[in-house]
């Protein structure tokens, strides 16, 4: 029974070390991750207000020259029945405000270039229906019929190269849809201003068109890398789909995480294994406290605890319990005759004997020297007290073995019944002690008989 507390408590002991190991290992594990969270989260917030800096100078670019064009579609709104000399000379006036960017100005009535200035460069359009162009086609049509501004690009333009061109509905206030204005601007110083901008804001960049989503027209995805931040530009007008990262990357966390996950979990078994050894000294020092350091059976100290709880428990259930003290004849002889090494030997041999000799609810105690007192906390009747005092007796006789000295050992035995003989530990020590001694005297005299008979 004591082994299998023993093997219980150490078990409980591991299952705690461990739970504690497993606990802290779970909070730096919380906390490594909110750290890197917020490292993370402050990184994606740094980037996003990159991201909208970038933002706004794409929109800038993009919206400015869609306010000088609007300006020419007003004017064709109140004057339908504007000359070419007309037009050109107002296009020149426009084109020259932002010649740097502006590649051509083209109008259409319906859907066919009937303008488009410079000429120089660009008469080629003029006469084409665009709602024929492949390229153009679908977003021509859309102006027309949604009556709404798009930004289309980059495309392959009639006249040769590339360019984004900006497109807005001439609605006339008596007839409706007149035509359509549009304003091409040089791929090449689009795509150089981009990168112009993405550089400063410290970005990779890769753009998508609503032409073709899944290949960027500006930047590539092996560039922005893994993990990228997604943004729109003005989906009613624009409609370009943005994936961003930082210039260097995202911030790679893998050392730090797993320089903290080792360091955590280093921690954490420390943690348990000094909690298992706490917990380890604790039993100890309890053991120590409530038993006999040489033989490990109780101690005195824990005898006013023990039989405090035992009387109490008899004199509830009116049940009876059995007291045996015991000691060792001629014990000081053998400390004298063998040293007190073979002295500890014999108590611990005699500690030994007496836990074999008593059943698992009876508490066996080392008052002191070679005094030993056992507890049986529910016994029928006097008689059975009776017949544990001779099973213990036999027990010295048949099974004491000391190897390599031959020592004899004789027992001296005195019992006490709760709560015929006293209803205090004090009274019933006393009846026990007094039956053991009247026992001692006499074994004496039956030696000294035994003696004499063999001597005569």
């Amino acid at each position: 029974m004591d082994q299998n507390k023993s093997l219980v408590k150490k078990k409980l002991a591991l299952f705690i070390s461990i739970a504690v190991s497993l606990f802290l290992l779970m909070v730096f594990l919380l906390i490594i991750g909110m750290f890197l969270n917020n490292i993370k989260q402050q990184e994606t917030l740094k980037t996003t207000d990159n991201f909208m800096d970038f933002k706004s100078q794409v929109e800038q670019l993009i919206f400015t020259n869609k306010t000088l064009v609007q300006g020419f579609e007003a004017y064709i709104q109140v004057n339908p029945e504007i000359d070419e000399e007309e037009a050109y000379t107002y296009l020149n006036n426009l084109l020259s405000q932002n010649e740097n960017q502006i590649r051509n100005i083209g109008v259409c009535q319906d859907t066919t270039i009937i303008w488009n200035y410079p000429k120089e460069g660009n008469s080629a359009a003029i006469g084409v229906d665009l709602s024929k162009s492949e390229s153009q086609k679908d977003l021509v049509l859309k102006v027309k019929n949604e009556l709404v501004p798009i930004v289309q690009g980059p495309v392959d333009l009639i006249q040769g190269g590339t360019g984004f061109i900006i497109r807005l509905p001439i609605v006339r206030k008596d007839t409706g849809y007149w035509g359509q204005i549009s304003i091409v601007l040089k791929g090449d110083k689009i795509i150089e201003d981009i990168n112009a901008y993405a550089e400063d804001a410290g970005l990779n960049v890769a753009i998508f068109n609503d032409q073709n989503k899944t290949v960027p027209f500006y930047g590539s995805m092996s560039a922005v890398g893994e993990s990228p931040l997604t943004f729109d530009i003005d989906p009613n007008f624009v409609d370009w789909k943005v994936a961003v990262s930082p210039r260097d990357g995202w911030e790679n966390n893998q050392f730090i995480f797993g320089s903290a996950i080792l360091l955590s979990v280093l921690i954490a078994a420390v943690a348990g294994l000094l909690t298992h050894r706490a917990i380890k000294t604790n039993d100890q020092l309890r053991i120590l406290s409530s038993h006999d350091s040489l033989t490990g059976l109780f101690n005195r100290h824990y005898l006013n605890e023990y039989q405090t709880m035992v009387l109490t428990a008899a004199k509830r259930n009116n049940r009876h319990v059995g007291f045996i003290s015991m000691d060792l004849n001629h014990f000081k002889k053998i400390n004298d005759t063998y040293g007190h090494n073979v002295g500890d030997l014999v108590l611990v041999e005699t500690a030994r004997v007496l836990t074999e000799s008593t059943r698992i609810e009876e508490a066996v105690f080392r008052l002191g020297g070679d005094e030993f007192l056992i507890i049986m906390p529910d016994v029928e009747d006097r008689t059975v007290l009776q017949h544990a005092r001779e099973r213990l007796s036999n027990s010295f006789k048949n099974e004491f073995h000391l190897a390599d000295y031959p020592v004899k050992i004789d027992v001296s035995i005195g019992t006490a019944l709760f709560p015929e003989d006293g209803d205090n530990i004090d009274a019933l020590l006393q009846i026990a002690d007094e039956q053991m001694y009247t026992d001692k005297k006499e074994q004496k005299m039956e030696q000294a008989r035994n003696q004499s008979d063999n001597t005569g």
